[in-house]
């Protein structure tokens, strides 16, 4: 069986489908880096907040979650965010050009 991903968008652009007999799996991902910006969003996390609706809130997609837990070093998901804390949302711009092309 093989599995289709849309790896512009996906976290596992940055990772390698491995065969081992008849079992495919993704090996863990490589993610650049993502450099601080100036124009990095710093959002202030309030009740209700969840990574993905953040990322859907900034980038138009929620499935670009895996962009902020990174930025965050959010190793553990899911995670509990806590109301006042600030996160850093990657600036959409530079991430377009930087992780996602």
């Amino acid at each position: 069986m093989s599995v289709v991903v849309q790896k512009n968008q996906s976290r596992l652009r940055h990772a390698d489908l491995i065969q081992y007999g008849d079992i495919e799996f993704w090996d863990r991902p490589r993610i650049p880096d993502i450099e601080r910006s100036q124009y990095d969003i710093i959002h202030v996390i309030s009740m209700g907040d969840r990574i993905d609706s953040i990322a859907n809130k900034y980038y138009g997609d929620q499935k670009l979650w895996w962009v902020i837990a990174h930025a965050n070093n959010i190793n553990v998901l899911p995670c509990e965010l806590i109301v006042g804390e600030r996160i850093i949302v990657p600036d959409p711009r530079s991430l377009r050009r930087g992780i996602l092309i």
